[in-house]
């Protein structure tokens, strides 16, 4: 089998040379178009037999050539194909300009390589702030893979529970545990065939990673209460708000899982440090929205347009798509005008004062962890003192363990007893009043 190539490297025309068993050449024509969507498929050296030649057609192959082969009519078929290959290329183009906004230097070197790696199998780690997009990157990347038609699953590694994650990650067999009533697919037997998203993969425990990083070797994995080996054909793309070489570092993350995702790395950066964005983002969802909130909005003010340009969005772009849709909905007027975008940048100066009053604040029970330790227990006391460490240390527990004279096992048991995940807390500054 030989195959033709576009210009950015990916197969575009498969010439298939038959080998005298019909039933398994059709069968690899088949997969062939499968795993490549609108590929060109030539079959030569086949029998000049008219029901052999109705089979691959009606199979989808392009063409069909016999024994007695002309490399000219090939060759000019091939002309005849690779002409046609601009418009979808012309098509991919459009596809990642309407889901991707910007045209930025950066954004733009981002979407000059978002073709060539979706067309391969690679593993993908996309990084970046949150709301600057990342599943919609890894949505891209699926959309324009050839696992297109095969499920999208995501796995939210932030609320990933260490007690549950074999039963939902790999499923269970009936009877595997209390309340196991029947057998149950896991997310990643559910993705088989397409692609596995993992998102904030850098929140993911220690002892999750191992087994993650099994099954990435192997691609196989076990069901809770079997012992049959499953094999699975996924991609992976995996997302990150966190830097997980320095994670690697402090020791929160696996060296061995960190370099296995991180085959292709595509950073997303921050609305900030792109703002010339902002206006064809304010544009694209200005004429979506208005359509979806059936109201009739012309546009906006140059006032509007450079407040919104000075402002530094820490939300990225997710900030700015909600901002707009209340811009849409709270306008009276057909033209959206500045005192929008004041009102709302007075009610994010009122929610930071809010913030800096508030204390550390666990499942809504307020924690006062500068309380006395003349009133409070031995447990509380020993509670409060990892906690302050594990804050001060910005939750780094090979730091806060040396700080705290115990190794970081011994830590992480004291954690498990006392509850203190990052996640359940939400650190702010002490009220200085």
């Amino acid at each position: 089998m030989l195959k033709a190539l576009n210009v950015d490297g990916s197969p575009a025309i498969f010439i298939l040379d038959y080998k005298s068993y019909l039933e398994e050449t059709i069968d690899l024509l088949k997969s062939l178009l499968k795993c490549k969507e609108n590929a060109y498929v030539i079959v030569v050296n086949a029998p000049n037999e008219a029901e052999v030649a109705v089979n691959f057609l009606k199979a989808g192959a392009y063409h069909y050539f016999t024994h007695d082969l002309n490399y000219e009519c090939l060759c000019n078929l091939i002309d005849e194909i690779s002409a046609k290959k601009p418009l979808k290329v012309k098509h991919i183009k459009e596809e990642i300009d309407e889901y991707f906004i910007g045209n930025s230097p950066k954004i733009q070197k981002i979407k000059e390589i978002l073709p060539k790696v979706a067309e391969t199998n690679c593993n993908v780690l996309i990084g970046g702030e949150t709301g600057t997009g990342k599943e919609l990157v890894a949505r891209l990347i699926h959309k324009l893979s050839p696992r297109a038609n095969a499920p999208f699953v995501v796995i939210d590694c932030t609320t990933l529970q260490e007690t549950l994650f074999e039963s939902e990650v790999f499923g269970y067999e009936k009877g595997a545990f209390t309340g196991a009533i029947s057998s149950k697919k896991g997310l990643i037997e559910l993705a088989d065939g397409g692609t596995l998203f993992l998102d904030e993969i850098g929140d993911l425990s220690l002892s999750i990673q191992k087994k993650f990083l099994r099954f990435l070797q192997e691609r196989t994995f076990t069901r809770l209460g079997s012992t049959k080996v499953i094999k699975v054909d996924v991609r992976i793309i995996a997302a990150t708000n966190k830097n997980l070489k320095d994670e690697v570092i402090s020791g929160n993350f696996r060296a061995d899982l960190y370099y296995r995702l991180n085959t292709v790395y595509i950073y997303l950066p921050p609305l900030r440090e792109r703002k010339e964005d902002i206006p064809l983002i304010v544009d694209h969802y200005l004429k979506l929205k208005k359509r979806e909130f059936k109201k009739e909005i012309k546009g906006y003010t140059k006032e509007f347009m450079k407040k919104l340009m000075e402002y530094d969005w820490p939300g990225n772009v997710r900030e700015l798509i909600n901002f707009i849709e209340r811009s849409i909905i709270l306008t009276e007027k057909d033209i959206i005008s500045e005192e929008l975008i004041e009102e709302y940048l007075e009610l994010k100066k009122e929610d930071e004062k809010l913030k800096e009053k508030s204390h550390c604040v666990e499942n809504d029970k307020i924690t006062l962890i500068d309380e006395e330790p003349k009133k409070m227990s031995l447990p509380e006391i020993e509670k409060n003192l990892i906690l302050k460490t594990l804050i001060k240390n910005n939750w780094n527990q090979t730091k806060s363990a040396m700080e705290l004279g115990i190794s970081r096992k011994q830590l992480i048991t004291k954690m498990k007893k006392f509850g203190l995940f990052k996640e359940r807390y939400h650190i702010r500054s002490k009220d200085p009043n």
